[in-house]
C-alpha cells in the first residue's frame, strides 16, 4: 500500500488490515513498534487470525462484522480507548470499512486526537466553572439590589446600601426608571466601553439596549410584560475584534407590582468566548448539552428558509425550572439540563434539529415531508404529537447522581414557516410569543403562534390594567362561606373569599382573575388587601359579640413575599383583634415547592395564636412527612374527594376520606370537609367523624351582611 496516500490521510502511524473471511486478514500496511507488542500475531506473517489480546478490538470487531456481511459501502469507527503496553501507554482508535466490495481494518495510533479531545473536555469544564460563576455573581446582586430598592421611601441617588453594593461588584450595572431612562450607574459599566480608542455615539445604558433590541426579537415581550432576560449580546467595534457581553435583565416592582426599576447587569465574557473559538466544535456547539447553540442554529434556520421547504419552529422552555436553581443549586440544574437535552435529542427526527439557544430554552427545526407552501391540519396534528411527545419524556423523573429525584415540565410555543412568516426574525418572535402563551398554563402544553393569540395577549394586556386600577381603586369585596361544626352543626368559622367588582357592573369570580394576579404579582397587594380587610371584618363581627374564626387563602407568590409575616402581624396589631380568630390557609403545593419559608411563617403566625389548614389535601402530592414536620392544624379534604360520595357510590368510594380522617386525627389534627352539597355527604362524614363542613348544602359565599343575617338566624333557632 502506497505510505504516501496514508501520510495524506493522516493514517501513517497505522496497521492495515483487508479482511479474507471472517476469521482471516490480510496485513496491507504497517508503522510503528507499538505493534508488536499489542498484536503478536501479525509478527513476520502476512495472512493471520486475531488471537484476542485486546479486549477492546474484540469488541469492535463484533459491530464490524455487521458492517462487512452487509457489503456496502460505509465505515464505522470504534472511538478513542487507550492500551497500557510496557513501554508506552498509546491511544487507538479503529475503523471499519467497507469499499468497491473488498473489506478494511484500521488501528491507528492518535496521540494529537486524543490530546485534542482532551483539551476539548478541559475548555468545556472551564467554561462551565466560569458560566456559574457568573450567573452566581448576576444572581446575588440581583437579589441584593433588588431588597435595597423594594424598600420604601428610599432615595435612589442618596441611599447609601446601593452605592456600596454598586461600587463593590466587578459586574457593570445600570439602574433605570419604568420608562427606561438611566438613574444610576456605576465605574464598571463606563469602562466596560472605555477600555479602548473607539468612540462611541451612545450612553452605555442606551448602547445595551440598542444592543439587544437588534439581536433579540423578543425583547418587545419582555419590556410590555415586565418579564426577566439573560443572555449575550455582541458588540462589534471596528477596528477591534468586538464584545461578547452577558446580559441581564431584571424589573424590580413596587407594592402594586408596578415596575419602578429596570436593572441591567453586565459581564465581558469575551475571554470564554475566545477560548471555546479555539476549538471548532465549542464555537457552534453548547459546552453543556453539546447540542447545536444559538448562533450556530441561527445560521441553521436561515439556511432552512433559503431551501423554501416548509417547517415548525418549536421554542422550548423548562417548565419552573428557577425552582430547581434555588432549591439545589446550579450543579443539580445543569445536571438536570443535561439529562433533560439528551432525553429531547433522542425523540428529535433525523431531518429535524434540535438547539440549546438560552439558559432554559431549547429550539427544534421540524422539517415537513412535502413542498407545499400552505400548512395543513394534517401537518399541525403532526406538530402536536411530536411536542407532546418532548413533553412527556420531559415529565419523567429525573434521578439525579447525588440521590435526589426532580421533576420539570416543558412549555412549547410554535411557529410555521411560510404560513406564518418567511423571516428567521419574526418566526423567533412569533414563537417566543407562542411559548410566552403556553406559560400561562399551569401543566405543560404547546400553544401556536395565531392572529388570534396576538388579541388574546392585548385583552390579557387590558386585564391586566383593568387588575391594576382594582388594586388601586380597592374594587374588591370579601365575601363568606359559613364552616359548620358537623357535630353541633353550628357555624364556627367561615372563609374568606375574594370577589371583584368590574367597574362594567359585573361580579368578577377569582378564578377569572387570580391566575392573572399570580402571574403578574398584583397578587402580593392584592393578598394585602385581603388581610386588612379580614381584620376588619374580624373587629365588626367582635364589636357584634360573635367569637368566629375567619380564614383566608395564601397562593405561592404570597409566601415568597419577604414582608408577608410582619405585615400580617401589624394589620391584626393595628385592627386589635384576636389572632386565634384568623387562620391561614396553604396548598399542598406551596409546601413542597417552599418549604423553608413556608416553615418560617407557619412558626412564627402560630407564635401570634393564628391557626394553620392545608387546603386541596390529596391532590397530588405524595410526601406526606410535612405534616409531622410543620406546625399546622387543620387538614381540608378536596371537593373532588367529596363529590365520589353519591347515590351510586360503592363503599370503597369514601376509602381515601376515610384514611385521610383516620390519619389526620392520629396526627391530632382537625378534618374540614369542602364542597359538600348533600345530605348524604354530610351524614357520611358526620358518621365518620369528619370535624368540620362547608358547602352549598349549609351556603353560598356572601357578603358579611347576610353572613350576619345567618348568624342571627342561628340563634333564634336556638
Amino acid at each position: 500500500m502506497d505510505a504516501s496516500l496514508l501520510t495524506a490521510l493522516g493514517l501513517l502511524d497505522c496497521v492495515v488490515f483487508r479482511r479474507l473471511s471472517s476469521a482471516k486478514f490480510e496485513v496491507l500496511y504497517r508503522a510503528g513498534n507499538w505493534l508488536d507488542e499489542l498484536l503478536p500475531e501479525i509478527v513476520d506473517t502476512k495472512v493471520f487470525c486475531f488471537a484476542q489480546n485486546s479486549a477492546y478490538l474484540e469488541d469492535f470487531l463484533i459491530d464490524a462484522e455487521n458492517l462487512w456481511q452487509a457489503n456496502k459501502n460505509g465505515r464505522i469507527e470504534s472511538g478513542l480507548w487507550s492500551e497500557q503496553l510496557s513501554t508506552q501507554l498509546v491511544r487507538l482508535e479503529a475503523s471499519a470499512v467497507v469499499a468497491n466490495k473488498q473489506n478494511y481494518l484500521i488501528v491507528s495510533k492518535l496521540e494529537a486526537k486524543y490530546r485534542q479531545k482532551q483539551q476539548t473536555l478541559q475548555i468545556a469544564r472551564e467554561l462551565l466553572l466560569s458560566s456559574d460563576k457568573i450567573s452566581a455573581q448576576h444572581d446575588y446582586l440581583h437579589s441584593r439590589l433588588e431588597e435595597l430598592l423594594s424598600q420604601p421611601n428610599r432615595t435612589l441617588t442618596a441611599q447609601q446600601p446601593i452605592a456600596q453594593a454598586l461600587t463593590q461588584t466587578d459586574l457593570a450595572v445600570a439602574i433605570l426608571d419604568a420608562d427606561l431612562h438611566l438613574l444610576n450607574s456605576n465605574p464598571a459599566l463606563r469602562t466596560l466601553f472605555d477600555d479602548t480608542n473607539i468612540k462611541i455615539g451612545l450612553p452605555p445604558d442606551k448602547l445595551l439596549l440598542e444592543l439587544f433590541r437588534t439581536q433579540y426579537p423578543e425583547c418587545e415581550r419582555i419590556f410590555s410584560t415586565a418579564s426577566s432576560w439573560t443572555g449575550e449580546i455582541y458588540w462589534l467595534n471596528p477596528p477591534q475584534q468586538g464584545k461578547w457581553l452577558k446580559l441581564s435583565i431584571h424589573p424590580i416592582k413596587n407594592d402594586e407590582q408596578r415596575v419602578q426599576n429596570w436593572l441591567f447587569s453586565v459581564s465581558d465574557v469575551t475571554q470564554v468566548k475566545y477560548l471555546l473559538k479555539r476549538n471548532e466544535k465549542l464555537t457552534h456547539f453548547d459546552a453543556l448539552t453539546n447540542l447545536p447553540n444559538r448562533q450556530y442554529f441561527w445560521q441553521q434556520l436561515e439556511s432552512k428558509i433559503q431551501q423554501n421547504r416548509p417547517f415548525y419552529l418549536l421554542y422550548i422552555d423548562i417548565k419552573q425550572f428557577k425552582r430547581i436553581n434555588e432549591l439545589h443549586g446550579h450543579v443539580v440544574g445543569d445536571e438536570v439540563i443535561k439529562d433533560l437535552s439528551k432525553r429531547l435529542n433522542a425523540i428529535t427526527h433525523v431531518d429535524d434539529m434540535i438547539a440549546r439557544i438560552g439558559g432554559t430554552e431549547f429550539a427544534v427545526i421540524m422539517q415537513l415531508n412535502h413542498l407545499h407552501t400552505h400548512i395543513s391540519s394534517q401537518d399541525q396534528n403532526q406538530c402536536i404529537k411530536f411536542a407532546e411527545e418532548l413533553i412527556r419524556v420531559s415529565c419523567l423523573p429525573f434521578y439525579l447522581s447525588s440521590g435526589l429525584k426532580c421533576e420539570v415540565g416543558l412549555n412549547v410555543g410554535a411557529t410555521a414557516f411560510p404560513a406564518d412568516t418567511n423571516s428567521a426574525e419574526e418566526l423567533m418572535k412569533y414563537a417566543d410569543l407562542a411559548v410566552y402563551s403556553a406559560k400561562k398554563k399551569a401543566v405543560s402544553s404547546i400553544e401556536f403562534y395565531s392572529k388570534e393569540l396576538i388579541d388574546a395577549s392585548r385583552k390579557r394586556i387590558d386585564m391586566e390594567n383593568s387588575l391594576r386600577s382594582a388594586v388601586e381603586n380597592q374594587e374588591f369585596e370579601l365575601f363568606l362561606q359559613p364552616m359548620l361544626d358537623l357535630a353541633s352543626g353550628k357555624i364556627i368559622k367561615a372563609e374568606a373569599l375574594i370577589r371583584w367588582h368590574h367597574p362594567n357592573g359585573y361580579l368578577v369570580p377569582p378564578d377569572e382573575f387570580i391566575p392573572l394576579a399570580e402571574q403578574t404579582g398584583l397578587i402580593i397587594p392584592i393578598g394585602k388587601w385581603v388581610v386588612t380587610e379580614a381584620c376588619a371584618i374580624l373587629k365588626r363581627l367582635a364589636e357584634k359579640g360573635e367569637e368566629i374564626k375567619l380564614s383566608i387563602n395564601l397562593s405561592p407568590r404570597q409566601v415568597n413575599d419577604r414582608q408577608l409575616f410582619e405585615f400580617i402581624k401589624e394589620s391584626v396589631t393595628k385592627a386589635q383583634v384576636n389572632p386565634h380568630h384568623l387562620e391561614l390557609e396553604l396548598t399542598e403545593g406551596v409546601l413542597i415547592d417552599n418549604y423553608d419559608k413556608v416553615y418560617y411563617l407557619l412558626d412564627e403566625v402560630r407564635k401570634l395564636g393564628m391557626s394553620v389548614s392545608i387546603d386541596d389535601f390529596g391532590t397530588g402530592y405524595s410526601s406526606l412527612s410535612y405534616l409531622q414536620k410543620l406546625p399546622i392544624d387543620r387538614l381540608k379534604i378536596d371537593r373532588s374527594f367529596i363529590n365520589e360520595i353519591n347515590e351510586n357510590s360503592q363503599d370503597s368510594d369514601g376509602a381515601i376520606i376515610l384514611a385521610v380522617i383516620a390519619m389526620a386525627h392520629s396526627l391530632k389534627l382537625e378534618v374540614i370537609a369542602e364542597g359538600v352539597e348533600t345530605v348524604l355527604q354530610r351524614d357520611f362524614l358526620k358518621l365518620n367523624n369528619c370535624n368540620i363542613a362547608q358547602g352549598y348544602l349549609f351556603s353560598r359565599p356572601v357578603p358579611y351582611d347576610e353572613f350576619c343575617d345567618l348568624l342571627e338566624g342561628q340563634k333564634n333557632k336556638n
